[in-house]
């Protein structure tokens, strides 16, 4: 995959979406003045501090209704190249739908924007930021965290991104071919508080809930303390940390 660098763009999403291009590409940056995360959040990151980057590709295999599982092939490929890089593996998670945290703090986040034709995928922007070098963080952010506040060194954005396009790369072909259990298998074994009782909040207030699983086409489902069954969407469910 051809990686593309820019020293300052407004959104490398925005960017690659605007390009139309059948070819895929990596778009990386050292700063983004209008990066943006899932639904309305924003990404704060210092200027060549951290990797941003987004990745175009033409998935016009996959079903419109499991599109997601392209989510979960990234989560993955993010989560094993980060993992070499943090003192306690066990610490390093997926936090639904796509983000990675280190304990209960936000290392990563991602954005995927999907381009239809009718019932098939043209194009997939998969935008990512993943905090390396930046020490201090001044948004309202709740709960960021960078590798180097983790490991007390400073890490090479461009080695990480390299890894991840390779780990990336295997994901999608293990979708590809078919193999789509093993890939939601282990997004599974990754989950944030994927064991254990948990508060979590919707539209009707707080309440305790252990998760039970998220479908190919995003849909998480919370098992309730009283052993009834909750799906939700995106932004329709809190956690609770």
């Amino acid at each position: 995959m051809e990686i593309v660098r820019l020293d300052d763009i407004t959104s490398t999403n925005d960017y690659l979406i605007a390009m139309q291009t059948r070819d895929e590409l990596c778009v990386v940056t050292d700063y983004q003045s209008a990066g943006k995360g899932m639904g309305s959040n924003t990404w704060e990151s210092e200027h060549g501090k951290n990797l941003l980057f987004s990745i175009l590709i033409h998935p016009v295999w996959l079903d419109v209704s499991r599109q997601y599982l392209m989510s979960m092939a990234e989560a993955l490929a993010l989560r094993d190249a980060i993992l070499p890089l943090v003192p306690k593996s066990d610490s390093l998670t997926i936090k639904w739908p796509n983000d990675i945290y280190y304990g209960d703090k936000k290392l990563s986040g991602t954005r995927i924007d999907v381009n239809l034709q009718g019932w098939q995928i043209q194009d997939m922007v998969i935008g990512t930021g993943i905090n390396i070098n930046q020490r201090e963080f001044r948004s309202n952010a709740p709960n960021p965290v960078s590798l180097v506040q983790i490991t007390g060194k400073e890490h090479d954005a461009d080695e990480l991104l390299r890894s991840i396009l390779l780990h990336f790369e295997y994901y999608r072909e293990m979708l590809e071919h078919g193999n789509v259990d093993s890939v939601v298998s282990l997004y599974h074994a990754y989950l944030y508080r994927g064991n254990g009782m948990y508060e979590y909040e919707d539209a009707e207030g707080v309440f305790e809930a252990r998760l039970h699983s998220v479908a190919p086409n995003g849909m998480m489902t919370l098992r309730r303390s009283d052993g009834t069954l909750s799906s939700y969407e995106f932004k329709e469910v809190k956690f609770r940390i």
